[in-house]
């Protein structure tokens, strides 16, 4: 259909992200790596239904249940699929993809899970002064030499130009403080990035950065819902 068309695959993540994953099912392959059969999806084009939802993302194997994780203007999915492996299909094909002109981040549950429990433990961090010309896939890749990057994203204006302002997060803090050393000051492309540790007042900065709050809560268990 038009969404496949749609949809290009670039920078795929090669393995699942480690952790728990809730109640969303684990699985530990044959390299040890834990697999779980929920994704979160975020940086949505607006306006998407349900049912096109449910149509793009069927593509990877059967959906056992979708659900709203993030209001809008963040708008954000969970997706349970029947399989690890369906979910890990969805993540290496989805995962900074343009979709509608937006540049999708597809991630596991069990990396977002892991994400809510470090913002601000030193595996997050800001780089700030990134020349205009690069875009996030560039950027990620550049980070991932130093590490597992659970998450990355490059800010971008309301018509898709770069605000010089992103975020990595890491697996550990000593990806962190190794990248942080290595990276900091260095020229990129025309600029000299800065790296800093991310703060809580740094969540303004960006969009797309909610994780699941709709799902995530005070009135649920810690580790998370049942989709």
């Amino acid at each position: 259909g038009h969404f496949r068309d749609e949809l290009t695959r670039q920078n795929l993540l090669s393995e699942p992200m480690a952790s728990g994953a809730g109640d969303l099912g684990q699985q530990v392959g044959d390299k040890g790596v834990p697999q779980c059969r929920g994704i979160f999806v975020c940086d949505l084009p607006p306006g998407l239904a349900e049912l096109e939802l449910r149509q793009l993302f069927s593509q990877y194997g059967d959906i056992v249940a979708l659900q709203q994780a993030d209001a809008a203007p963040d708008e954000a999915i969970m997706i349970e699929y029947a399989t690890f492996e369906a979910a890990q299909e969805a993540v290496e094909t989805v995962h900074l993809a343009n979709l509608r002109g937006k540049t999708v981040r597809c991630l596991p549950i069990s990396a977002l899970e892991v994400i809510r429990g470090t913002m601000v433990s030193g595996q997050r961090l800001i780089i700030e002064n990134i020349d205009p010309a690069i875009e996030v896939h560039g950027l990620w890749d550049v980070c991932s030499l130093f590490g597992q990057v659970l998450d990355c994203k490059l800010q971008l204006t309301e018509d898709g130009k770069s605000c010089g302002l992103g975020f990595v997060h890491y697996s550990s803090n000593e990806e962190a403080a190794v990248a942080s050393s290595t990276l900091h000051k260095m020229q990129i492309g025309e600029c000299e990035i800065r790296l800093r540790p991310f703060q809580w007042d740094d969540s303004a900065l960006f969009t797309g950065t909610l994780y699941a709050r709709l799902v995530y809560n005070p009135y649920m268990d810690a580790a998370g819902v049942s989709l």
